[in-house]
């Protein structure tokens, strides 16, 4: 079986993009990826991060499961002071997300 790349392409200082597959096998890669990336990646008073993207868009994304919605989760976690909103959200997430009963967490730009 091969594998595909999963990766956060900085496009500018307010969108970042998610390429690849969002799954079990590449999330935690991705989140810390994403904490890297945030420079620096300090937490606030109220735990948010200082400096985070103001759109995550999801335009290449290429397959996603169940660890894939809960990256989505924990990325709005730690940036609550300054939400992320999600661009592309694909159909599967959007169908895992009302499955779960989260689909409101999931803002699109």
């Amino acid at each position: 079986m091969g594998w595909t790349v999963s990766q956060i392409i900085v496009e500018n200082a307010n969108t970042w993009r998610l390429s690849g597959e969002l799954t079990f096998a590449t999330v935690g890669a991705l989140l810390t990826e994403f904490t890297q990336k945030v420079p620096p990646f300090e937490k606030g008073g109220s735990g948010g991060i200082k400096t985070p993207p103001k759109v995550l868009d999801l335009c290449d994304v290429t397959r996603t499961d169940s660890a894939g919605l809960a990256l989505l989760i924990e990325l709005l976690k730690l940036t609550k002071d300054a939400p992320i909103a999600f661009r592309n959200i694909p159909a599967q997430m959007h169908s895992l997300a009302a499955v779960s009963g989260v689909q409101g967490m999931l803002s699109s730009a």
